[in-house]
């Protein structure tokens, strides 16, 4: 027999097939290695101004308190890794963030480049230095953290590096973070 249905509910009709297809085309791929639900991702970095704080001095970008540079940090983390997840198209509903970053205290130079005992010193809007009269070299100020996600969706382990490098990208754009190297998925 043949259709009664007029030719544009058909094209209809195979245009709404297509486009239910496409958010599936743009999700990840079948992955790599290991699969897991509950990926730990870990980092060396030096944080901004704003995930740091001093009790001495504050100086111009950093939080207030202890509890403002946490919740700054758990704001920009969470942020990151929601967005990099949904960015892939998979739901972020149930998915859980923590961190390991602990706010610094740090009381930041007076004049950027010169180094005072006991202080740090910025480039680029992040603490990047250590001061020390011992050390007359400038130590570099890096920190090694982690985050944890879980997801009520598990992943292969490059699916979570690619989620990985969407996050290092987002925290390096949108929050200032100098990061020493990719994140690493384990």
């Amino acid at each position: 027999p043949t259709s009664t249905l007029p030719s544009h509910i058909l094209l209809f009709i195979m245009m709404f097939y297509a486009l239910a297809l496409v958010p599936l085309a743009l999700a990840c791929g079948p992955g790599t290695g290991p699969v897991t639900d509950k990926p730990t991702l870990k980092f060396t970095y030096s944080p901004p101004l704003s995930w740091t704080y001093s009790t001495a001095k504050t100086g111009g970008g950093q939080s207030l308190s202890v509890t403002a540079a946490r919740n700054r940090i758990n704001n920009d983390i969470e942020f990151a890794v929601l967005k990099a997840v949904e960015s892939y198209g998979y739901s972020t509903s149930g998915v859980m963030v923590k961190n390991a970053v602990d706010p610094n205290d740090c009381e930041i130079v007076t004049t950027l480049g010169t180094c005072e005992d006991k202080k740090y010193d910025i480039a680029d809007g992040a603490v990047t230095i250590k001061c020390s009269t011992v050390n007359t070299e400038k130590p570099s100020f890096n920190i090694t953290s982690s985050i944890s996600v879980t997801s009520p969706i598990a992943l292969a382990q490059s699916n979570w590096e690619n989620i990985a490098t969407k996050v290092w990208a987002s925290l390096t754009a949108n929050a200032g973070v100098k990061f020493y190297g990719l994140i690493e998925v384990a």
